[in-house]
């Protein structure tokens, strides 16, 4: 540990930096008057996120909002994802190892998606997974349609048919049946939210 101590002096640094790579938060941006520190009063309602290294990025391929309808009519053709480009994510607990970053386009799912969101799709590869889709948000190719859609209660398994709602009410309701249905998608969450 003395050999540490002096390394962090040399770089003026700390051992807990050379051991671990992080950065303790120096304690001369920590005011005495609050206990939470500099921007952190009762007033504020935003904090300060860690930073990201290297490691934590995944590149996902994204399905850009104009390559949208090429998309379901080729998806039905063993459509190869490799000719879709890559978009980096940050990795977040529960983010799957294949999904899609898929563009949000239109108002059908506001105030919750907008359009020019993208979000992070976890695909359900099969009938079987359809049938078992747990409420959610969802993007399904259906016929020669692409829309993301809310499942509130799946019926597939029941009825064969399933209620695809938007969260804007003028974005309707539509029922399809599971014949209709070629690929399925879970919103897992969003990875860029612009700011309006």
């Amino acid at each position: 540990m003395p050999i540490l101590r002096r390394l962090a002096d040399i770089y003026k640094t700390t051992t807990e930096y050379i051991e671990t790579g992080k950065q303790p938060v120096s304690m001369s941006v920590v005011p005495d008057e609050h206990p939470l520190g500099p921007l952190m009063s009762d007033k504020s309602n935003a904090r300060f996120a860690a930073h990201f290294d290297k490691k934590e990025m995944v590149y996902y391929r994204r399905l850009e909002a104009g390559a949208r309808a090429t998309f379901a009519e080729s998806f039905m053709n063993d459509f190869d994802y490799k000719d879709l480009p890559l978009f980096p994510v940050i990795r977040m607990i529960g983010d799957p190892d294949e999904g899609l970053v898929v563009d949000i386009d239109g108002d059908s799912m506001e105030p919750q998606l907008r359009s020019g969101m993208k979000v992070l799709v976890e695909e359900l590869p099969n009938v079987d997974y359809w049938r078992e889709a747990r409420p959610g948000i969802y993007v399904i190719i259906f016929k020669h349609h692409f829309v993301i859609k809310r499942i509130k209660h799946n019926t597939l398994r029941d009825t064969g048919k399933v209620l695809l709602e938007s969260d804007n009410p003028e974005g309707g309701v539509e029922e399809i049946i599971l014949d209709d249905i070629h690929g399925m998608w879970r919103v897992i969450r969003g990875v860029d939210v612009p700011i309006r």
